[in-house]
């Protein structure tokens, strides 16, 4: 018979009255001091201008170079502005050659024609 009322009693639960307290949360907060928050080191590139970015490492490179370093690669790149320029007169050349024996070949077939 004891065993059934304190089942019973257990069953029934009264209301819960208290749903919130924000009791001693400001003090702990406060105990280490409330900080702002850190900022980031560096700035986020995320969004920006995928050419700029590009243009920005190779920027950062060259600042770290060595004067050295920064000599070879100016002589580097002298000599193959150069032969740049040396394979596109070669085209060009080999351009006005082709034209003129096209011309020369389109004179002959005329020629040929007439007789």
């Amino acid at each position: 018979l004891a065993t059934r009322a304190l089942r019973h009693l257990s069953q029934v639960v009264m209301a819960k009255s208290k749903n919130h307290t924000n009791h001693n949360q400001n003090k702990k907060a406060h105990r280490n001091g409330i900080k702002k928050a850190k900022k980031p080191w560096k700035m986020s590139t995320k969004g920006m201008d995928p050419k700029f970015l590009r243009n920005q490492r190779y920027a950062a490179r060259s600042r770290t170079m060595t004067q050295e370093a920064k000599d070879r690669r100016r002589e580097a790149d002298a000599i193959r502005t150069q032969q740049i320029a040396a394979k596109r007169e070669r085209a060009a050349d080999q351009a006005k050659k082709d034209k003129e024996r096209e011309r020369q070949a389109a004179m002959v077939a005329a020629a040929k024609k007439k007789k």
